[in-house]
This record gives structure tokens, C-alpha cells and sequence, in this order.
């Protein structure tokens, strides 16, 4: 039942309502197959950053004590219990989709997948000839009841492992032992010979353990199974509770011991008896195994190989932006007019020429940028190194990206500071999430300022796999609030030092961006008091924040429409009698991964339109800097009214949240189906053909 004097969903359980939206779409026949492939791998890697992230901080909060589980209204240990169960049920509804429906479909489309059978005689020599020449040089097979095995880390984290009992001929003794699965060097799935007219695929793993008597000559293997040990997290109850709070939380975990665990998983069916082993002699306690399914690390799934166009969507071809000339400098174009991209439809070329042109331009003399993370497919580092050594300031703000290994950040650190480009790292209490630039040229009237402000970061946007949007612009409203943002950055200082910084146009986390937000919202409830026209659209990844939330439930509560769009985790209920009756809640997840967040308020039919990179949840809203801009230009906004309506409208790839965040399909009751993301790429299509055709005439 939902406790409505806390009517807050609880944010686990909406994860995971997250996570069996993306069950649906793989369930759906009418996505393409290797597409429903990926959208089981999006699920599997969600599932195992849950448990990595989530899990670590409910069991923390068992520890502590009743009454700061109280103030939180937080119940973990019945929690878990749920969590545990309903990942259950997901794992086996995985299971069932994956081999009732989706390799049937691959089998159709003419590909076979070996999937817990046994390898055909026409592939053993294949197989065989792999592993000799290819597979062996990088297994590293270790005996786990040796001296030196039992004072070393058994199992690096996100590493694939088989987990052996064996016996050696003649010996009555079981042994135990471990040996690596190269996944990082030849990928999860290996392609054999064609057999009856079908392309084959096997597990690399799979092809390994048919071998296994090659590197274990003289044993007899008893049992296999794989397992991976995931990195623990770091607990950062910060990000989720006011300091004080944390604080407190903190304080008790380390009166009590509490040591973080790591997480295990395995595939079904490892025997007790061999994990009882490995608890024994590697150093694992029991309630850190966590079985998955007959296969684990799914989230390879997402790279399953590209074999025949029909099994993937159609090409959408990026639309070129009909505003830009190549003869005609970028900066010339936006000081024109500001330009709004929206991604991945538009072409990614004015983002690249923007940092090229000033990477080269005598005009420009600084640059600044928030990188957020470093990548090395990232195109703007070379820019940057180029714009250093052509004499220009370069600063940047960066994050080091986690899913780097140290030396590979190390390495692009090390060539940016070689080149003259500064860096200021994110500290932990000023993580700068916000996509923005800035770039400082001298004009004929004085300085020029020109701004990239996005909802997504730099070091996946050329992938054509993220929703964004991007404006660049040299309004300077906006371009010198930047640069005053990226002076505060510079003194590496906490916002709480500045009482007040001028952010008029520009809304900045911890100064004035929540306190923003609620007054937008309180002008939608004064009109809506005054019979004036108005709503409230939000679309969003995350909203988890509950002073916005009240707000939103009052904004309802006094007649105001309002509809929240999220792509995640929402903690906010639609349906609540009394509360919630005014406020819907939907869920949208298709092809392209979302991630724009987009704030629309009525104003009385004055359209006001924010873009950001900033979702609404406590570590964004006042544990990071993260920036929320106005679309000034109205040929824009009304681009965006566009774009939000066919969200609204979407009657196939989104869904209707419940009271109990069920994932509730939406009927088109007889209207023409609409699907937001191929509307939207329409919409970009004839608003380019359109400034082409003015162009010609």
C-alpha cells in the first residue's frame, strides 16, 4: 500500500521498474532481434549497477539505528526482500524471452546461437585450432588450494571467470581452480564456420570449456561455472541525504565495522558446495553470491555481432544542418542566430567544427570547457591540444572517467598538460556534471563570447545512440554568465563560500536552480488560481528530489496540469486521490537511449522552455554543478514544443506509470500511432528542407 503522508516512491523499487521496461522492449516482436539482443543487455547492465550501487546502501542502512530509519521512512531489511524477489522474477522472465522467443528469431533470421548445448562435430576442430593458436596465450589458470593462491586477489573485478572442480587421475582428492576469459581481447561471442545455410556463434566461454582438458592435461573437469566479482562502489550517502543526516549514517556504519561487500554473481546452478570453497579460501562470504541466470555479464549483449541489416533498425542517416556553410565561419553563423541541434538526428559536424574553427582561429584567444569525463574516442581532446599549441588558453574541468583503467587516464591527462592545456580535476564535493564551453574571441568591437550548452556530455556524443540537445549561441545574457561560472570553477572553492553570484539568465546548482524551479512552478499555480491558461510538462531522466516533488503535487493539487516524462527512476505517484489526481507519469524508452532534460511552463501561453543536464535528485541538485538554460530564440522554442508533443503523444514506446510504477502499455484508442523518436526525426527532416528551400528561393 502506498503510505500517502509519504507519497514518495520508493527509489529501488523504481529502478527496477526501470529495468523490466527494458524486459518489454525486448520482448517486443516487433523490434528488430539484435535490437531486442541489446535491450537484454541494457537490462543485464542496469541489473548489475543496481546491485553494485543500491544494494552496498540498504544493507548499510540495516546497520544503523531505528530512529534515523524512522526521519527516512526507510524499512531496508523488508526492502531487500522485495528487491531480492523481484529481481527473481525479471531473471526468469530474461530467461524466458531470451530462449522462447529470441533465439528462436535469430534461428529465423539465419543465425544460431550455441546456448547451453552441446558443440557440433563439424565445429570441434574449429573450436580446438582457436584455442590452441589464439585462446591459450592469454589464460592464466590457477589452482586455488596453493599457498600462494590464498594471499592474492583471486577474481579482479569485471573480469569473466570458470570456477573448476577437478580430480587428477588415479586420486581420490577434488581440486579447485580458476582460470580468466579473455572477453576484453576477442569479445563474448566467436563465429564459426557457416553450418546449414546458418552464420554460427558461440560464448567465448563456451568454446573455452570445450577445450578445457588442454589446459588441465591428466585432470578430469568434475564441474564449471563462471563467475565475476564486481568493483565495490564507493557509499556516498551524501549523494542522498543532507549532510548532517550522512553524516550521522556514517558515523554509526563505522562504529559497527560495517565493511562494504562485493558482489559475486554466478550462473544458476553452481553448487553450494563450491562456493562454500571459495568462501573458504578465497576470502568470499556467502551473502555476496548472487546467481543469474545461465549465463552472466549479459550486458555483452549489447555487442552482439552485427551480421544482417534486416536484424537491426533502419538506418537513420544523420540530417546535415542546412545553416551552416563551409564557407562561411561558424561563429559568423552563430552570432546570426542561435543554433539548436537536437541529437542524434542532426548532423554532429557544427559541434565539431565549433571546436576545430577555435582550435585554429587567430581570433580566439581562450577556451573553456567541462569535460566532465575523459574518453579516448572523444574528438574534442584533439581539438584542445591543437587550440593549447597554437597559443590559446585552454581550461578544462574534468572528471576522471571510472571505466578507464588508471594509466589510460593518466596517459590523455599527461598529453593534455604536454600540450599546455590546464586541467582542474573535480573535487568531491564540486563535481562539475554541466556540458557547457566557452570560447573567447576577439572581434572588431571587443571581446566575443561563444557558448556550447548541452543536456549530454561530450565523451559519448558522437556515438548516435544518445538523445541530446545542444545549443550554441552568443547571446550574452547567457555567454557572460558562463564565463562568470567558469570563474567561480576556477577558485576550485565550494559554493557555500558565495552567498550570491549574479546568475539571472543561467540557473547553476547550489546557487539558484532549485529555488528557480519552485518559483516557475508557483507561477503555474497563481495563474492556474487566476483561471489563466496552464501546465507543466518535465521530461526527464531522474526525478527523485522531494521539495520539487511537493511542489509538483501542490502545483496539481491546485488544478495545474502536469505531465512528467522520465527515461529512469521517478519517485513521484500520479493516481494519488486528493494528491496526485492533475499529474501523469510516463515512462519512454526506445531505440536511441534518452537523456535530455527539458522544462516547459505555460506563462499564461508565453511559452517559457528550459533545457539542462541536470535531473532532479539530491546529489544533482546540490552535490554537483549543473547548468539549466532558457531557448530565448521563439523559432526554437517552438522546435521544442514539437518535439515535447510528440513525447506526450507517444502510443507505442511509452508506457503509463501506476500507483505501484507498473509499466502500463497505452492504448491508441483509434488514433494514428505515433512514435516519438522517429516523429522527431521526421520533425528535424523538414525543418532542414525547409531552411534549404528559403535558401534557394
Amino acid at each position: 500500500m502506498i503510505d500517502v503522508a509519504y507519497p514518495y516512491f520508493d527509489i529501488n523499487l523504481s529502478w527496477l521498474s526501470n529495468n523490466y521496461r527494458l524486459l518489454l522492449e525486448a520482448r517486443d516482436e516487433n523490434v528488430p532481434v539484435r535490437e531486442r539482443l541489446r535491450f537484454l543487455g541494457h537490462y543485464s547492465y542496469q541489473t548489475k549497477e543496481f546491485f553494485r550501487v543500491r544494494i552496498p546502501s540498504l544493507l548499510g542502512m540495516c546497520e544503523v539505528s531505528n530512529d534515523i530509519r524512522s526521519k527516512l521512512n526507510i524499512f531496508p531489511q523488508s526492502l531487500l526482500e522485495h528487491v531480492h524477489e523481484t529481481v527473481e522474477n525479471q531473471q526468469r522472465e530474461f530467461n524466458e524471452i531470451l530462449t522462447a522467443n529470441i533465439l528462436p528469431a535469430l534461428l529465423g533470421q539465419g543465425v544460431h546461437l550455441y546456448y547451453q548445448e552441446s558443440i557440433a562435430n563439424e565445429h570441434l576442430d574449429f573450436c580446438r585450432t582457436f584455442f590452441i593458436e589464439k585462446l591459450f596465450r592469454f589464460l592464466q589458470p590457477v589452482f586455488l588450494d596453493t599457498r600462494r593462491s590464498s594471499k592474492t586477489t583471486v577474481f579482479e573485478p569485471r573480469r569473466l571467470y570458470l570456477v573448476l572442480r577437478l580430480r587428477r587421475a588415479m586420486e581420490q582428492d577434488d581440486l579447485y581452480a580458476t582460470v580468466n576469459t579473455p572477453t576484453d581481447v576477442f569479445g563474448r561471442f566467436i563465429e564459426l564456420p557457416e553450418l546449414d545455410g546458418r552464420r554460427q556463434l558461440i560464448f567465448l566461454e563456451d568454446l573455452l570449456r570445450e577445450n578445457l582438458n588442454l589446459l588441465f592435461p591428466g585432470y578430469e573437469i568434475l564441474d564449471c561455472y563462471a563467475l565475476i566479482a564486481e568493483k565495490e562502489t564507493e557509499l556516498n550517502f551524501e549523494d542522498e541525504y543532507p549532510a548532517s543526516m550522512a553524516q550521522r549514517i556514517v558515523k554509526q556504519l563505522d562504529k559497527r565495522n560495517f565493511i562494504q561487500p562485493f558482489q559475486y554473481f554466478f550462473e544458476s546452478g553452481m553448487p553450494l558446495q563450491m562456493r562454500e570453497y571459495l568462501v573458504s579460501k578465497a576470502g568470499i562470504f556467502l551473502n555476496e553470491f548472487h546467481e543469474q541466470g545461465n549465463y552472466i555479464l549479459m550486458q555483452d549483449l549489447i555487442k552482439f555481432p552485427s551480421l544482417f541489416r534486416k536484424m537491426e533498425y533502419p538506418v537513420q542517416r544523420p540530417v546535415p544542418t542546412s545553416g551552416f556553410e563551409d564557407r562561411v565561419s561558424i561563429f559568423d553563423v552563430i552570432q546570426q542566430n542561435d543554433q539548436l541541434l537536437h541529437l542524434p538526428y542532426h548532423s554532429y559536424e557544427p559541434i565539431i567544427r565549433f571546436f576545430n574553427e577555435a582550435a585554429v582561429d587567430p581570433l580566439v584567444r581562450e577556451i573553456h570547457v567541462s569535460l566532465y569525463k575523459i574518453s579516448p574516442g572523444s574528438f574534442i581532446l584533439n581539438s584542445l591540444i591543437s587550440a593549447a599549441r597554437n597559443g590559446k588558453r585552454v581550461l578544462t574541468y574534468v572528471e576522471l572517467n571510472t571505466k578507464l583503467d588508471i594509466q589510460e587516464n593518466l596517459h590523455w591527462s599527461r598529453k593534455m598538460r604536454d600540450a599546455g592545456v590546464k586541467i582542474i580535476l573535480n573535487t568531491p564535493g564540486l563535481k562539475v556534471h554541466a556540458k557547457m564551453a566557452l570560447v573567447k574571441r576577439r572581434g572588431q568591437k571587443g571581446w566575443e563570447r561563444y557558448a556550447f550548452m548541452g543536456t549530454g556530455g561530450f565523451h559519448r556524443l558522437t556515438t548516435r545512440e544518445i538523445v541530446d540537445h545542444a545549443l550554441l549561441t552568443s547571446n550574452r545574457d547567457l555567454t557572460n554568465e558562463i564565463e562568470l561560472l567558469f570563474g567561480y570553477l576556477f577558485t576550485q572553492d565550494e559554493p557555500k563560500k558565495y552567498k550570491y553570484l549574479p546568475f539571472n539568465t543561467l540557473s547553476v546548482t547550489q546557487f539558484n536552480l532549485q529555488k528557480r524551479l519552485l518559483d516557475l512552478i508557483d507561477r503555474e499555480i497563481v495563474n492556474c488560481n487566476a483561471g489563466l491558461k496552464s501546465f507543466i510538462t518535465i521530461k526527464i531522466n531522474q526525478l527523485q528530489d522531494r521539495i520539487l516533488i511537493d511542489k509538483l503535487y501542490q502545483a496539481g493539487q491546485a488544478g495545474v496540469p502536469v505531465h512528467v516524462i522520465v527515461s529512469e527512476s521517478s519517485s513521484i505517484i500520479s493516481g494519488l486521490p486528493s494528491i496526485s489526481d492533475n499529474i501523469i507519469v510516463s515512462r519512454h524508452i526506445d531505440r536511441y537511449i534518452e537523456n535530455t532534460r527539458i522544462f516547459h511552463f505555460c506563462n499564461r501561453g508565453n511559452d517559457e522552455i528550459y533545457l539542462s543536464s541536470c535531473d532532479w535528485t539530491f546529489r544533482n541538485l546540490h552535490r554537483r554543478i549543473d547548468i539549466c538554460f532558457p531557448i530565448l530564440d521563439e523559432n526554437l522554442r517552438n522546435q521544442m514544443k514539437q518535439v515535447l508533443r510528440n513525447y506526450m503523444n507517444d502510443n507505442q514506446k511509452s508506457v503509463r506509470l501506476d500507483l505501484y510504477q507498473n509499466n502500463l502499455r497505452i492504448s491508441d484508442d483509434g488514433r494514428p500511432k505515433l512514435r516519438a523518436q522517429d516523429a522527431n526525426y521526421r520533425l528535424v527532416e523538414k525543418w532542414e528542407r525547409g531552411v534549404l528551400a528559403k535558401k534557394n528561393d
